[in-house]
């Protein structure tokens, strides 16, 4: 296995991974915790905000774990000779896929 199938490979593995932990915050199945869900301190005041920061927080982790999935789908139809452009493009998905949601739920947690 090359490196360009395990930059593709990853980010596959990395958005599914990120997507299914989003689920039951979504579906507001996570109680009040130490360890799982959207931890800032907004989201301990109390159990409704609790639940409303990971429903909110867990649906931008969804939808931004979309841009790893895709990268990595695009990543397949890539020529070998673009691989270097392949690597910043999907480094840069990666990077987005983590802080955008983070940045987004701290900015929503605050005006709500």
């Amino acid at each position: 296995m090359n490196l360009m199938h395990l930059i593709i490979f990853g980010d596959l593995q990395l958005g599914v991974i990120i997507f299914a932990i989003s689920w039951p915050l979504i579906l507001r199945k996570v109680p009040m915790n130490q360890v799982y869900g959207i931890r800032i301190r907004a989201s301990f005041e109390s159990e409704q905000r609790w639940y409303d920061i990971n429903a909110y927080g867990g649906r931008q982790l969804a939808s931004w774990s979309l841009l790893l999935i895709g990268a990595g789908v695009a990543g397949v139809f890539v020529s070998p000779s673009h691989f270097e452009l392949f690597a910043y493009g999907s480094l840069i998905a990666a990077i987005l896929a983590v802080t955008m949601p983070l940045v987004l739920i701290l900015r929503w947690s605050r005006r709500r």
